[in-house]
């Protein structure tokens, strides 16, 4: 598989280079599907946090913003003092320059894409 731009106006990213960002107690994880590189980054991000499992992050930089879908269970997303729940098949939009978490306070797998963007 190609995978430079060279000349094409698309990057192809192979299954094997997909790394995974973060390794849940219980088995979940965090996998960056595609990014970009630069001043202004864009990231595709696929989770699975397993039952009880949550994932804290201090903050991005000023003016970062989440785009998230649910495709299996029932996200909480809590940015600063504002807790959400995010049903499967829901979206959500979040400003996340600050404190953040997602959890899975459900017994099934919660499944969700994300994208960043800094």
């Amino acid at each position: 598989m190609v995978n430079v731009f060279n000349n094409s106006p698309v990057r192809l990213v192979d299954s094997r280079e997909i790394p995974t960002l973060w390794h849940g107690p219980m088995g979940g994880s965090a996998r960056l599907l595609a990014g970009t590189k630069g001043p202004e980054i864009v990231e595709l991000r696929s989770w699975v946090l397993k039952p009880n499992e949550i994932y804290v992050s201090h903050g991005h930089s000023p003016g970062t913003t989440e785009l998230l879908h649910v495709e299996d269970g029932e996200l909480t997303l809590a940015v600063g003092n504002f807790v959400n729940k995010i049903a499967s098949g829901c979206s959500a939009f979040a400003r996340t320059g600050e404190s953040h978490s997602y959890a899975n306070t459900s017994t099934s797998d919660v499944i969700f894409t994300m994208t960043v963007s800094e």
